[in-house]
């Protein structure tokens, strides 16, 4: 991330370190290995709305009113496309752009963090599917919630392991700036 020195906006310190919840989304998977950098994690509560597009700005919006309703600490790109598709909607219908958010939150000049996961779990990532059939060397099998709902908390723990020492290493580095 070449984050420029910014304010957090009205975040205080403690919620840079800790915050509220992270989206994720996947990148394209590149090569052959079982594990890759293919999701990217941002904090949107400690994201300035101002500095962002208007899809990425409601792509934050939506996230939010997810996890007010849901609960989580990590939420998927995934599961708000799941969630306007069983209402039979979709983000055109929204009038949002999603590729364009996606990459506007990837480019911004606020926190996020590049993640290693395995080709299974981006498979949970990604997909929006309620019914998920994974294709493997031992054949294909039914995904289940169960192990979606296991991803998404094996990488809450993990951004919340990594997350507070990046977000300092940001801050020591001149990079970011808290508003306390």
């Amino acid at each position: 991330m070449d984050a420029q020195p910014e304010r957090a906006g009205s975040e205080s310190f403690s919620q840079l370190l800790d915050p509220e919840y992270w989206l994720i989304f996947g990148l394209e998977w590149t090569g052959d290995a079982d594990m890759a950098e293919a999701a990217y994690a941002v904090a949107p509560g400690v994201i300035p709305r101002h500095m962002l597009g208007e899809d990425a700005r409601q792509v934050l919006e939506c996230a939010d009113l997810f996890v007010g309703k849901r609960g989580g600490r990590a939420i998927f790109f995934s599961d708000l496309t799941r969630m306007f598709a069983s209402a039979g909607r979709s983000w055109p219908d929204l009038g949002v752009d999603w590729e364009a958010a996606l990459a506007d939150l990837q480019s911004g000049p606020f926190p996020a963090l590049y993640l290693t996961v395995s080709q299974r779990a981006h498979v949970y990532i990604c997909h929006a599917a309620t019914r998920l059939v994974i294709y493997g060397p031992g054949g294909k099998e039914e995904g289940t919630e169960a192990e979606r709902g296991l991803v998404r908390q094996a990488l809450a723990w993990q951004l919340a392991a990594d997350w507070p020492g990046y977000v300092r290493s940001l801050i020591d580095a001149g990079k970011m700036r808290p508003v306390d």
